[in-house]
């Protein structure tokens, strides 16, 4: 999956997962609903006749005013609004927690309880955890990178109303903050949800209790529901539902990193940078579920809303550490239930003695089972771990583009030891452009050759790979770096993009040397007055991306893309802070952007340029469902139709334009509609959307096999004049980086800094664009006056002139020649065809097309190669394809 939208298969998972996971065999397997035959449930829970009730029991509220001063007292929690001076600081810049917004601590941990009223992320209402961090001095400090859990009632959650302070703490007590409302169905994915939870809890408030004891780890979150509906409500099972997986990656014991299909005790969510937390249901296992996009479900046991009275349900408890990262996660844990443990620690030294910095230590069971890790160790080389007091364990060491070291095994006594590292060496290159002689962005890849092994750890570690398995890839932003490598034999291979060729040179590391490479690349592809973009990149700011967008900007300009576009969903923001703080401004030009995410009904949309609005729910990002608000909770939710939600885009005064991201393929935009390219038509009428003229054609994949390229075809050939854009939609640089393909603007400069977004929407708009995939094709009618997306007035056969470029590592074989939606003609491009004096040219001839009478014709040229694009790619093949010059 490409995105947040999980598509059809998801709804299928989550309803097998409802009725598949934690109730047994004897127990009905009907939906959620008012009660029927409810004997396998605590009998005491339904009322023996139905009565009637005017509406719900009242639900209490508390101090909506209440402040929380720091710093905090030992052996007291507190609650209450907390002020700005005292927000922790977020390493990721992230952060969706504001002054106003509810603090609830201790002296070691703290939570962050948002404010009532427009939420940003996916559930918009407000009073529910914002932020986590740990306590040091009073303060807040080690903010996690938090991204988003639901706490549901069904399908439903909490209106917010208010968020309030039951209890302060001063008196010696657990502080509690609460948030009180109707429940109502969760917007974002009620499409998915309403067919596996279908209960409705209209006439049910609810209020969502948080809970923290002083001197303890762990907040409870308990739900106090006053039901107004006249029979009881069962939901047969719960769903347990997290956004932004991907930020900080589960990891389960007994499994390691990564979410095993069966029932699971607790969850670890874990950030290096910043506190981890454990979510479990004390006494309640965590059933099978699915992870999908950056979306994980998991599968509780049901409950019983019983009639006109109020009810209390332990939800879950959420256990933070007492520092940064997986093991003081654990550590927190293990201490809450009284689990008896042991540290372990010691130095990390290299081959000649010294302290080895940014190495990380696992420790194992004889089996292999991940128990724990270490945060990379810093300059002075410590590490420290826990694990159970009279555990025998196994240490591993690694970091990045080394070997994992063998295990070393520790009896049950050993609480500390060293460790030392293998030889390493050292590569340093230098990359030049060869015209001007300055430093050059660039992609440094290193391959183990000759035999050399250097294996990434287990997946089961959470160590994030390499691109296509590579020993390092180095993203070289200022165009230099230093690689380390262990001994052993290696390619350097030195890229930047399909415009220039490769450095490559073999390399040995047999001791602590430091090998120095220059690089000097040549562009050899023209491109002068056009820039390439990529508008479809994501971060982690969107639920399912990992990559932090320093790292993708840092691919970007190594890559050779001009025209980062940031497209994070539900959420408008670009790479301008990345690229200032980089010093790229010469070679990468932001555009402010979003993509739209309708779960499960009509796509996905890109839309630029959007102006962010401070303050608002997602800095403004556009709507495009109505739901129900605190003043007005019975407004019906509803979901727009595209033509409805793109008119109120437009409509903005940036003017913005919407590109049909990835239309084919289950509840996508094509597939929604019904979209006919033989008669050009639609089965569904009111979605479909007559002003739409930027397309996603070529979403990580070529020419050959394109699953859109017969619907664009189409929409030319009845008259729609619509653009066709190639972008990566990389959600993973190490395994989708960023601008294959990429959409080569004519933007009459070659200097990023001059552009504005409004002229590159404008000339996109008018078709003045191609798509490379490695290869560039231009084209020129009436007398190379007339390029793609122009008009040209021309006889019965117009001459059109064909360039087709690629550096010498791309292949090329073949031109197609697409007139009114039929390849009329492949041309075979051969060797010979080269331009002697510029090899990089592949073919430049005039090509004579026929142009009908009437409304005339359409030409597109696509040029394509079987060979991948090794070694800057894997697996993906090179092609180039113009957008349509209109003859006449």
């Amino acid at each position: 999956m490409r995105s947040l939208d999980a598509r059809a298969p998801l709804a299928a998972a989550l309803l097998l997962a409802s009725l598949s996971g934690c109730p047994g065999p004897s127990e009905p397997p009907e939906a959620d609903g008012a009660v029927g035959d409810a004997a396998w449930l605590d009998a005491e829970a339904l009322d023996a006749e139905t009565p009637r009730c005017e509406g719900p029991p009242a639900l209490a509220v508390g101090d909506e005013e209440a402040r929380a001063t720091l710093p905090i007292a030992p052996g007291r929690a507190l609650a209450g609004r907390i002020d700005a001076g005292d927000l922790p600081s977020s390493w990721s810049g992230l952060s969706v927690y504001e002054p106003g917004d509810f603090l609830l601590a201790n002296e070691h941990v703290a939570i962050l309880i948002e404010d009532r009223g427009p939420s940003d992320l996916y559930d918009p209402w407000g009073g529910r955890p914002v932020g986590l961090a740990r306590v040091e001095g009073g303060r807040l400090v080690d903010a996690a990178d938090f991204g988003e859990f639901f706490v549901l009632v069904g399908r439903a959650t909490v209106l917010t109303e208010s968020v309030s302070v039951m209890n302060d703490g001063a008196d010696g007590e657990a502080a509690v903050v609460r948030a009180v409302g109707w429940l109502r169905p969760v917007p974002f994915f009620e499409s998915l949800t309403s067919r596996v939870f279908p209960a409705d809890y209209t006439r049910v408030r609810a209020a969502i209790d948080y809970v923290l004891e002083p001197g303890s780890h762990h907040v409870d979150i308990r739900l106090e529901l006053a039901s107004g509906s006249p029979s009881p409500i069962r939901a047969r099972s719960r769903l347990h539902g997290f956004l932004y997986s991907t930020r900080t990656p589960p990891f389960v014991r007994g499994a390691g990193f990564g979410l095993p299909s069966d029932s699971v005790d607790a969850i670890t969510w874990v950030d290096d940078r910043g506190v981890s937390y454990t979510y479990d249901t004390p006494g309640q296992p965590l059933g099978p579920g699915l992870e999908q996009s950056g979306f994980v479900g998991r599968i509780g046991p049901g409950f019983v809303v019983p009639a006109c009275t109020t009810s209390h349900l332990d939800y879950a408890r959420l256990t933070i550490g007492g520092g940064r990262g997986l093991d003081a996660a654990l550590a927190a844990l293990d201490e809450e239930g009284a689990r008896p443990l042991r540290a372990i620690s010691g130095v990390v030294r290299e081959a000649d003695g010294s302290p080895a910095e940014g190495v990380t230590v696992f420790a194992t069971d004889a089996d292999g089972v991940l128990l724990t890790r270490s945060l990379p160790t810093g300059s002075d080389g410590r590490y420290l771990l826990h694990v159970g007091a009279e555990a025998s364990v196994r240490l591993s060491s690694h970091r990045r583009g080394a070997r994992v070291s063998a295990p070393i095994e520790l009896d049950a006594s050993a609480t500390s030891r060293d460790l030392a590292m293998d030889v390493r060496g050292f590569v340093h290159v230098r990359t030049f452009d060869a015209d001007a002689l300055e430093p050059l962005p660039a992609r440094i890849s290193v391959f183990a050759a000759d035999g050399t092994l250097v294996a990434p750890p287990p997946a089961a570690w959470g160590v994030p790979p390499e691109y296509a398995d590579r020993v390092l890839v180095e993203y070289a932003h200022t165009g230099e770096a230093t690689l380390p490598l262990p001994e052993g034999r290696y390619r350097v291979v030195v890229s930047r993009g399909f415009e220039y060729e490769v450095f490559e040179a073999s390399i040995a590391i047999e001791d602590a040397s430091t090998h120095e490479l220059t690089a000097v690349l040549e562009h050899v592809v023209d491109t002068t007055g056009v820039l390439c973009g990529d508008f479809h990149i994501h971060t982690r700011r969107s639920a399912d991306a990992p990559d932090e967008g320093l790292l993708k900007v840092r691919g970007a300009v190594a890559d050779g893309v001009e025209l980062p576009v940031r497209s994070d969903h539900e959420y408008i923001s670009d790479f301008s802070e990345e690229i200032a703080a980089l010093g790229v401004e010469r070679f990468a030009f932001p555009i402010s952007s979003t993509e739209m995410t309708s779960l499960m009904v009509w796509g996905h949309a890109g839309v630029f340029p959007l102006d962010p609005i401070p303050g608002a729910r997602n800095r403004g990002a556009p709507l495009w469902q109505e739901y129900p608000e605190p003043d007005d909770p019975d407004r019906p939710l509803r979901t727009m139709e595209p033509p409805e939600a793109w008119d109120l885009v437009r409509a903005r005064p940036e003017r913005p334009t919407v590109i049909i991201n990835h239309p084919m393929g289950a509840t996508n935009y094509f597939d929604y509609v019904g979209y006919d390219p033989v008669t050009g038509l639609p089965r569904r009428a009111a979605g479909w959307d007559t002003t739409f003229t930027i397309l996603e054609v070529f979403n990580g994949e070529s020419w050959v096999g394109g699953r859109t390229v017969p619907s664009w075809l189409g929409l030319l050939d009845h008259g729609r004049r619509v653009f066709a854009v190639g972008s990566s939609d990389s959600h993973k640089l190490h395994s989708s980086p960023v601008g294959y393909p990429r959409t080569c603007v004519e933007l009459d400069t070659d200097d990023p800094r001059t552009l504005t977004a409004a002229f590159v929407r404008d000339r996109m708009l008018a078709g003045r664009m191609t798509v490379s995939g490695g290869i560039f094709v231009d084209a020129w009618a009436a007398g190379g006056t007339v390029g793609p997306g122009g008009d040209a007035t021309v006889g019965s056969r117009a001459a059109v002139r064909v360039r087709v470029q690629a550096a010498s590592w791309v292949d090329v074989d073949a031109l197609d020649v697409v007139v009114d939606g039929r390849t009329v003609d492949t041309i075979e491009i051969l060797p010979t065809d080269a331009d002697p004096s510029n090899p990089a040219v592949r073919f430049d001839r005039t090509i004579d097309v026929d142009v009908a009478g009437g409304d005339g014709s359409y030409v597109i040229f696509a040029a394509y190669g079987d060979a991948p694009l090794e070694p800057m790619l894997r697996g993906e093949l090179p092609f180039g394809v113009t957008n349509p010059i209109f003859l006449h």
